[in-house]
């Protein structure tokens, strides 16, 4: 099913694609169109590279992973502003935790310049919709080795934001370094007005916005 509707996007043959269990759900990178899409039963999700702010690998509440944006974007130079900062592994477990913990839920986090839909959760691991049970144990002979696949494709997925972010990053600060002087102020004087509106919207807390006002003006 998933296949099929793949099969209809544009530069299909060139696609990078992820795979859930039993094709539940299908993550596709599409670098020709430099589009992200989203797939499973219910929707298909598109978010051009250019929307992209950060990404997170989570563990049930626990973060494992984060890489977020160091450009200007929607107004807040969010690198710094995002727990971890630019590319920070946050968490992460030994072989022998791994081995010994219950998990209920790995999910991937993508944050994007969208006030409408300003996040894609993609759960890769669910116990309760898998098991009927709210957890597993790791070393669950029957669900651990699933457990295990999708934990890979998760960290998968956040490898091909990660190159996406650091791709568009370097793009914008070389468009950046080429701009007129008069342009980088209008610039500047266009990213503290989106600064405000993002603290305005509660995006930003006040610590964020003056951190981020700084950086602006320094």
């Amino acid at each position: 099913m998933l296949e099929a509707k793949i099969s209809k996007l544009p530069n299909a043959e060139g696609f990078k694609k992820v795979f859930g269990q039993k094709n539940q759900y299908a993550f596709i990178l599409d670098n020709v169109g430099r589009m992200i899409y989203y797939l499973d039963t219910e929707q298909t999700k598109d978010i051009p590279f250019e929307q992209i702010i950060s990404v997170e690998v989570l563990e049930d509440n626990t973060l494992l992973s984060s890489k977020s944006t160091t450009r200007s974007i929607g107004g807040a130079l969010l690198g710094g502003a995002l727990a971890g900062g630019a590319g920070m592994v946050v968490g992460g477990l030994s072989g022998d935790s791994v081995q010994k913990k219950k998990v209920s839920k790995v999910s991937v986090k993508i944050r994007i310049r969208d006030y409408s839909t300003p996040s894609l959760m993609i759960i890769c691991f669910d116990a309760l919709k898998l098991t009927g049970h709210k957890e597993i144990k790791t070393t669950d002979n029957l669900y651990g080795q699933t457990y295990k696949d999708e934990l890979q494709n998760a960290q998968k997925i956040a490898d091909y934001v990660s190159v996406i972010i650091d791709e568009v990053d370097r793009i914008e600060k070389q468009s950046l370094s080429t701009q007129p002087s008069s342009a980088k102020e209008s610039t500047v004087a266009d990213e503290l007005a989106k600064l405000a509106k993002l603290k305005a919207d509660s995006i930003l807390t006040d610590e964020e916005f003056q951190t981020q006002k700084a950086k602006l003006l320094g």
